[in-house]
């Protein structure tokens, strides 16, 4: 079992396969982590007091507490693209929910972002190529996405729970992010809200370094973590299994494989957008969206058992 408090080999490489669509998946191995924030709520608060102006409780990421992920796993080197989440499409004539409803939230320069029928994952209201990650794409879509790909390709794929993706992208880490604490530094790693997108709109607030994209970037365009895994932090937020609930349950001792089912009417993303403020690109951070959710930050990746 791979022990993140052991490992010091930053350079550390981790198996890759390439599936039946020529998605890309790394291993990564079984192993102990701490979940969520050891900061209390006004800790992280006063330290992105630019960023939370009304004071945002941040104590849904605690407490922190000891989680074993007990079997070793794939996943997605990066996010879905647009040309993988087409050939889905095409080969299943699918719909999408947002298609389906008329539901699906773009963004329009005049009018910010807007829900119409007119944005769907074809037209998020931005130019994507099929190597930029889909878009407005709801928990459900992924799901059947998953169902597909499972029996396309042989193998049961499923949306990593929120605990096997936090586990991932803070890749033996303790850090606010994988590379660091500071958040002018999650631009080397992603894709969020910087100075490239406040020299288009003025009224984001963001970080001062530059990443170079406005909108997505294509997937796997900046540096992987210590499990190869790249596109963690912003970009898309990325639909897990779990349903989502305010806080941790209070645990004792190490909880192994936790799955949360049952609680709430949403369902978990994470890791941020192309959008987001450095405090919602953080490993640890939680956020939530209703499985019909349709927007232009939200995507996901995909979980195989090894």
């Amino acid at each position: 079992m791979f022990d993140v408090r052991a490992d010091e080999d930053k350079n550390q490489t981790h198996p890759v396969i390439t599936n039946s669509i020529g998605m890309a998946l790394v291993l990564i191995p079984s192993g102990e982590f701490e979940m969520g924030s050891r900061q209390t709520s006004q800790a992280v608060t006063a330290k992105f007091a630019k960023w939370d102006a009304k004071g945002s409780d941040h104590s849904f990421e605690r407490p922190p507490h000891r989680v074993q992920i007990s079997q070793s796993f794939y996943l997605g080197q990066h996010e879905v693209t647009v040309g993988q989440f087409r050939n889905f499409v095409q080969d299943k004539s699918y719909l999408t929910e947002a298609e389906r409803t008329g539901r699906g939230m773009g963004y329009d320069e005049a009018t910010g972002f807007t829900e119409t029928s007119k944005y769907t994952w074809k037209n998020p209201g931005f130019v994507q190529s099929d190597a930029h990650p889909v878009v407005i794409v709801s928990w459900h879509d992924a799901q059947s996405f998953c169902a597909w790909l499972s029996q396309k390709d042989g193998h049961p794929y499923r949306l990593p729970t929120e605990a096997e993706w936090e586990y991932a992208c803070k890749a033996g880490t303790d850090t606010l992010w994988s590379n660091g604490d500071d958040p002018e530094w999650v631009a080397r790693i992603g894709n969020v809200a910087d100075g490239t997108i406040k020299a288009t709109f003025s009224s984001f607030q963001t970080i001062d370094a530059l990443d170079g994209y406005v909108f997505t970037a294509p997937v796997g365009m900046f540096p992987a973590n210590r499990f190869g895994l790249k596109d963690m932090h912003g970009n898309v937020y990325e639909w897990c299994e779990d349903v989502y609930v305010d806080v941790y349950h209070q645990r004792s001792g190490t909880t192994i494989d936790p799955k949360q089912m049952d609680g709430s009417d949403f369902r978990v993303v994470r890791g941020g957008s192309w959008y987001s403020d450095p405090p919602y690109t953080r490993s640890c951070n939680r956020n939530r969206k209703t499985p019909n959710y349709s927007g232009s930050g939200a995507g996901f990746r995909v979980s195989r058992s090894e």
